[in-house]
């Protein structure tokens, strides 16, 4: 079925995240309109880790509007973690620097034509 650039589709997508430090994840936010509204995705596996001994990755899912680019097939997603601390990732590095240059990652942005997976670290 052909789409029209602009218009609004509804898209299933699912990933992993991790915070760092043994914080927990506590939610997981998606866009699908260059972040003008987010929605909050599902914690399927992982929600329940010890409070501050999350060493491991929790998986999330989400059905969200997302806008057809202008190739008329894909679509572009962000998504952005949130940890215990209300730490969350920065929508981009500009402001960010650190010796090593560890532990920088910016929001997850993918363009996807079927399948949207996506994935993050942060360490806040």
């Amino acid at each position: 079925m052909p789409l029209t650039p602009g218009e609004t589709v509804l898209v299933k997508a699912s990933g992993w995240a991790y915070a760092g430090g043994g914080r927990n994840i506590v939610r997981v936010d998606v866009t699908g309109n260059n972040g003008k509204s987010w929605q909050t995705a599902t914690i399927t596996e992982g929600y329940n880790q010890p409070i501050r001994r999350a060493w491991a990755w929790v998986f999330w899912e989400c059905e969200v509007p997302a806008i057809v680019c202008e190739d008329g097939v894909s679509v572009e997603l962000a998504c952005k973690g949130v940890d215990m601390a209300f730490n969350t990732q920065p929508e981009s590095l500009g402001g960010m620097w650190n010796v090593r240059g560890l532990e920088e990652r910016e929001r997850e942005r993918v363009s996807r034509r079927r399948r949207v997976s996506l994935f993050f670290v942060f360490v806040a």
